[in-house]
């Protein structure tokens, strides 16, 4: 495929996918979803092209949202941020952006980039640099210098906020303060990237690849799958189902971190969940089966939805998957950054699915 479209049809599938490799976090796509559906009303539709049909000498930009989601909930978009981010980025570099990029498919960041590309027309590119999501803005499979330059933020009131001459780990320490002063969240504009250097590091087709897996939730749902079916179906492991017996939050590191203790259904098992922002390790009494960078899904065993890990609840009947993602977050350079130690969590990372390549599509 070198070119397709996303159109008001496909938003549904999108939000699924994106949720389940939310891992727990990134935000509720579904607040994105509504805002996406919104845009593509009229009939419109998104162009999604492959990364290999980037033409050389293009100019990409990277758009995300930061916030939490009770935050979004409390203070809507007024939905022009985005197209607002693109063009004082535009201005203030005197560049001309021919292409969205996705900096991560996982959670309500997979759907701010079509959001862009259909108020600015432009393609989005069939790729991310996280294959799931992550909190940070350095966690991804580029190293943070090379995510240097302009970084641009604008919220609904009108304000924008220009940072320039930083690397991610940099950027990732001023934004997070400065979304404070701006009511709380913004969306964010990582500086521009060249088509060639985005093509050398990004991760081919996981657009399409959240996608795919969008669909297959659905027609599981539709089929009648229990946890088991629908781990299978998604292409994912089933380690336990049960009922959560108790969740334990606190804050750490300026994140939401706990733990989730869950007894499986027979009563022999405990399971135990520990998050920060994302699920980041699944311990089966007191053995470590699952860590991230896999993602780490809890979904209401009842409605087969993802439980995000602010919602979880004492009491809440969950089934605990995981689900592979691309190699490229499993190797040495990268794993640090996205491992469990980068989550807080003391272990060595535990790899669920070594033989598997997430590539759905393809």
């Amino acid at each position: 495929m070198s070119e397709a479209s996303l159109g008001a049809r496909d938003v549904d599938c999108l939000q699924r996918g994106a949720s389940l490799l939310g891992s727990g976090g990134g935000g509720d796509a579904h607040l994105s979803a509504l805002w996406l559906s919104q845009e593509l009303a009229d009939g419109r539709e998104v162009r999604l092209i492959d990364i290999d049909a980037l033409e050389q000498g293009w100019v990409l930009m990277m758009c995300a949202f930061g916030s939490t989601a009770s935050v979004a909930i409390e203070k809507l978009p007024s939905g022009d941020e985005l197209r607002r981010c693109v063009g004082t980025a535009e201005r203030q570099l005197g560049v001309e952006v021919d292409a969205i990029g996705v900096v991560e498919v996982g959670g309500s960041n997979a759907l701010m980039p079509f959001i862009a590309a259909a108020q600015t027309g432009k393609p989005v590119v069939d790729a991310d640099l996280m294959g799931r999501a992550f909190s940070r803005l350095d966690q991804t499979v580029v190293a943070a210098g090379e995510l240097t330059g302009t970084w641009v933020t604008a919220e609904a009131g009108g304000a924008a906020v220009v940072v320039d001459g930083v690397d991610a780990r940099t950027a990732e320490r001023v934004m997070r303060g400065a979304l404070t002063g701006l009511g709380g969240w913004a969306v964010l504009a990582y500086p521009p990237i060249a088509a060639s250097i985005y093509r050398r590091v990004a991760l081919p087709g996981t657009v399409s690849d959240a996608l795919e897996l969008g669909r297959r939730h659905e027609a599981g749902i539709e089929a009648g799958d229990d946890g088991i079916a629908l781990a299978a179906r998604l292409g994912g492991d089933h380690l336990g189902q049960g009922t959560v017996l108790e969740v334990y939050r606190y804050e750490g590191n300026g994140f939401a971190r706990g733990s989730v203790a869950v007894r499986t259904a027979d009563g022999r098992r405990v399971l135990r969940v520990e998050m920060q922002n994302e699920y980041s390790m699944v311990l089966r009494d007191g053995e470590v089966v699952a860590t991230t960078p896999d993602v780490i899904c809890l979904l209401d065993v009842h409605s087969k939805r993802p439980i995000q890990t602010g919602q979880v609840r004492r009491g809440h009947e969950v089934a605990i998957l995981t689900l592979p993602v691309p190699g490229r977050l499993w190797q040495p350079d990268v794993l640090p950054r996205l491992g469990p130690r980068a989550h807080g969590v003391e272990a060595d990372p535990v790899r669920t699915h070594a033989d598997q390549r997430r590539r759905l599509t393809r």
